[in-house]
């Protein structure tokens, strides 16, 4: 029996005893070959073994000096062998300055994108590898993903998109908060992939809108959103030539708010919603007049809102039938703004604009939503 291991009463504490015993030795193992791949490369450098000598050797040795390195078995205190003519090649164990094997990073990139902020990536890394980061160094870690995010948006738009969606998020950035506008596009066989996104103070989406027409967003049929002011003006301005489709599911939902509680307001909505399910756009326009005479006695002001510009939410009927399901709402960006917002929330409040922007385009590429530049 090895003495050096400490016997413990209960079945759980023998394990974790036991396994930490084979960390330990696990590390003491890697610490040993490693030592050892070092003394061989100075060893070719050189020309010669400890105190040989003959005509091959050029070079002396230097002593060692320290350095540390965090690994996936732990952190290792490495002597790092030096040479009087000059230093040893490691590349093939780690880099100039590097200070951390590259699966440990790795890792630790993929637990930020899980949705764990920075403190908690750190703490990850101290649980799992026993190293201590700041989290200052796990945000410098997400930084890789800002090259990719430039050449996303710099890679040119296939003119492949039928119906485009717009919606947008706030988030807590220190100084206050900003609104993150997704545009989402939909090609002719049904995939769906966001084209650009961006972080403005309010709802301002005509610099994203003029970036997508500048890398060749064309043959549009239908613009999705809701009935912001900001978008609207923004779409006008850009895409003057596309028809806006106001979400029936946002004009539906504003009716149950103007209704309030009341006991028919289910009742109400319900045969409203059917406006939309009618199988042309002139049934759905007989449709509304008829369902606002049934309830204009009753609420007035609600029926006048719903009816106003109720045009706006039959654009779909223009598209081929069976788009229209798919064009009338913008129920799938609502849905991924849901759970985009759920992953960053945990994140907690961003530094910067540029912070928001990485995390955002780390989750869209790990959900596969950047179409064939993430394939």
């Amino acid at each position: 029996m090895n003495k050096d291991v400490s016997v413990a009463s209960s079945p759980r504490a023998r394990q974790e005893s036991f396994w930490s015993w084979i960390g330990q030795k696990v590390q003491s193992f890697v610490a040993e070959v490693l030592q050892e791949v070092l003394l061989g490369e100075q060893q070719q450098v050189i020309g010669a073994r400890w105190n040989a000598r003959g005509g091959r050797r050029c070079g002396w040795r230097n002593g060692f000096y320290g350095r540390s390195l965090l690994t996936p078995h732990g952190p290792l205190q490495v002597k790092i062998p030096r040479c009087r003519q000059g230093g040893i090649d490691c590349s093939a164990i780690f880099e100039r300055y590097q200070r951390r094997i590259a699966d440990v990073d790795r890792i630790l990139r993929h637990a930020y994108l899980l949705g764990a902020s920075t403190r908690a990536t750190a703490e990850l890394a101290e649980q799992v590898f026993g190293g201590t980061l700041s989290h200052q160094t796990v945000s410098r870690l997400g930084r890789w993903l800002d090259e990719q995010l430039l050449a996303w948006r710099a890679a040119p738009i296939e003119p492949i998109y039928r119906v485009v969606f717009l919606d947008g998020m706030h988030l807590n950035v220190q100084g206050g908060d900003l609104n993150v506008m997704l545009v989402m596009g939909m090609t002719f066989d049904g995939r769906r992939e966001v084209l650009g996104f961006g972080a403005n103070r309010g709802e301002q989406c005509k610099e994203l809108l003029l970036d997508l027409r500048r890398r060749g967003l064309e043959g549009v049929e239908l613009v999705v959103s809701d009935e912001s002011a900001a978008i609207r003006h923004g779409l006008a301005d850009v895409f003057p030539e596309v028809p806006h489709q106001h979400c029936t599911m946002h004009r539906l939902m504003n009716l149950w708010k103007d209704v309030g509680d009341k006991e028919y307001r289910w009742q109400m909505v319900k045969e409203a919603s059917n406006i939309f399910r009618c199988p042309t756009k002139l049934a759905a326009v007989d449709q509304a007049c008829a369902w606002a005479g049934q309830w204009r006695h009753r609420e007035p002001w609600a029926v006048k809102q719903f009816v106003n510009d109720i045009s706006d939410s039959l654009m779909f009927y223009s598209l081929p039938k069976e788009w229209w399901r798919k064009a009338r709402t913008n129920n799938y960006l609502e849905r991924l703004i849901r759970t985009l917002r759920m992953r960053l929330r945990n994140m907690g409040c961003f530094h910067d604009k540029p912070a928001v922007e990485r995390a955002v385009f780390g989750q869209l590429a790990r959900w596969h939503l950047l179409g064939t530049y993430t394939q």
